[in-house]
């Protein structure tokens, strides 16, 4: 295989890469429209047409990085981009899946009860440290930028502890009450909301770190620094 064949297998991979990430961050809109207006149908549609394009994208890469690596022999540098390529593609794919979750959830929960004004406060804030870390997370990989992507990683801190933050609101604001077929089905969605954006901060911060891993060479995984 030339040269230049290796460099236009390489600019496929990087193509495909830019366009999933693209739809993952316009998911990431659909969902923020929708934590809005949760009477509208066109987003559960376009939510449902992005996750199709993400489910195909995920796999048109993974066979890339496979033809890549068996038929032209990358040097350590480009198995290392590759192998990063691989990594990230399913990190994306998994946050697809868990946005979709999510948008599911929102059918079925009243997000304007009253008696969960605060939960939807932190649900708001929640998202929105999440998107922004999608999105530097993202810059990071594809700016190599390894200072942005530990950025990532400390942001990740914050979300756990809204995470963790609701369970204790959920708790004080309703122990001890009698509560309706409305509220219980509010508790549970929004518990599965703070738990899938807790997710979707985990995925960013795999992002980060096959960031540094493709930067300076380190796997910075499961360690406390």
């Amino acid at each position: 295989m030339t040269l230049a064949t290796k460099k236009n297998e390489l600019k496929i991979l990087l193509h495909d890469f830019e366009f999933m990430c693209s739809t993952v961050l316009a998911q990431m809109k659909v969902l923020h429209n929708l934590f809005k207006n949760t009477d509208s149908q066109s987003l559960y549609d376009e939510a449902e047409a992005n996750e199709i394009i993400l489910d195909r994208l995920e796999v048109k890469i993974r066979e890339e990085v496979v033809f890549a690596i068996f038929k032209f022999t990358p040097r350590a540098s480009d198995l290392r981009l590759i192998i990063a390529y691989q990594d990230v593609t399913t990190n994306i794919e998994r946050v697809g899946d868990i946005l979709l979750n999510i948008i599911h959830s929102l059918k079925e929960t009243n997000l304007n009860h009253k008696d969960f004004a605060q939960e939807m406060s932190l649900a708001q804030k929640m998202f929105d440290a999440t998107d922004e870390m999608m999105r530097k997370t993202i810059t990071a990989f594809t700016n190599v930028d390894a200072k942005l992507a530990y950025e990532v990683i400390k942001e990740d801190d914050i979300v756990d502890e809204m995470f963790h933050r609701l369970d204790r609101m959920l708790v004080d604001n309703f122990a001890n009450k009698t509560l309706d077929r409305e509220q219980i089905i509010n508790i549970m969605n929004f518990k599965s909301m703070f738990y899938h954006l807790e997710r979707i901060g985990d995925s960013a911060t795999n992002i980060a770190e096959a960031t540094v891993y493709l930067t300076e060479g380190k796997d910075i995984r499961h360690t406390k620094s």
